[in-house]
């Protein structure tokens, strides 16, 4: 037998509607769907035991932000409920960029508040605007930010076995000079562009100071701060340490500032904790 032809009734917006008011389901909606990250987001190869990687969605300077001010809400949030915060963020900060003037990103500030609205929209960041942003949003947020930048997968190898573990390289570069870095403000290791936060899990507590050596022996190479001053006078200050050997006085001006750099943020990241989290 051949099924009866269908048949079919126009009904207009307004009776359709009407169904709807009346149908008795019309409350009820479909149960959330728990996201559950597989990926291994555990920080030991950064020697950031205690610590996870919080990856970014969109990767850019204002999730690394969002994430920074409440990490559970960020890792938990909608797409649509992260993409108001970035919003609320990029208006917010922009404004807040009045606040430059009176420092020594003054010139910058109009610049920092373009930067602000090319990442909400998307747009890639060269190296040096890269580092001008997070020294803008450092300052605004009170901020010192640790970025690790373009890190490179090697495989180590010895003769005992193919591979023994994943090495990641790179550099590490310091947000402002951490030579002026305050041990009350909070200090945050994040991807130099923004793809991913160190977050501090259940008991995840690691001295700043203890984290530049161990990354430094990894193979990390440390951008450190130049101290200004001529060459008498760094060498006045670095020869009253026991550091100090009478070869090198030989050292161009370059190195031992750079040395001085090394040895006055070693001071302060002694009393520095990476990740506390803000009040």
């Amino acid at each position: 037998m051949t099924a009866p032809p269908r048949t079919f009734q126009n009904i207009s917006y307004a009776e359709l509607l009407a169904c709807a008011e009346n149908n008795p389901n019309r409350s009820r909606t479909l149960a959330p769907i728990l996201r559950v990250n597989t990926e291994d987001t555990s920080m030991l190869t950064l020697c950031l035991p205690g610590y996870s990687s919080c990856m970014l969605t969109p990767a850019n300077h204002l999730s690394v932000i969002a994430c920074i001010q409440d990490p559970i809400y960020y890792s938990l949030a909608a797409p649509n409920a992260r993409l108001q915060q970035l919003i609320d963020l990029s208006t917010s900060l922009q404004l807040r960029t009045d606040e430059l003037k009176t420092s020594s990103l003054m010139r910058k500030r109009k610049k920092i508040y373009e930067l602000i609205g090319a990442v909400y929209n998307g747009a890639h960041l060269d190296d040096k605007d890269n580092a001008e942003l997070y020294a803008g949003l450092g300052h605004m947020c009170e901020i010192q930010f640790v970025l690790m930048k373009e890190a490179i997968h090697d495989k180590i190898e010895d003769d005992s076995a193919p591979i023994v573990e994943d090495a990641v390289k790179g550099e590490v570069i310091f947000s402002s000079d951490p030579t002026t870095w305050s041990r009350e403000k909070p200090v945050w290791i994040a991807d130099f562009r923004g793809r991913w936060v160190a977050v501090p899990t259940e008991g995840g507590t690691v001295c700043l100071l203890d984290w530049l050596n161990g990354i430094e022996q990894r193979g990390w190479i440390i951008q450190w701060p130049l101290v200004e001053g001529t060459k008498v006078e760094l060498v006045e200050r670095l020869s009253a340490l026991p550091s100090w050997k009478e070869t090198d006085r030989k050292l161009i001006k370059d190195v031992l500032a750079q040395r001085m750099g090394r040895i006055l943020t070693q001071e302060i990241a002694a009393h520095c904790i990476v990740s506390r989290m803000q009040r």
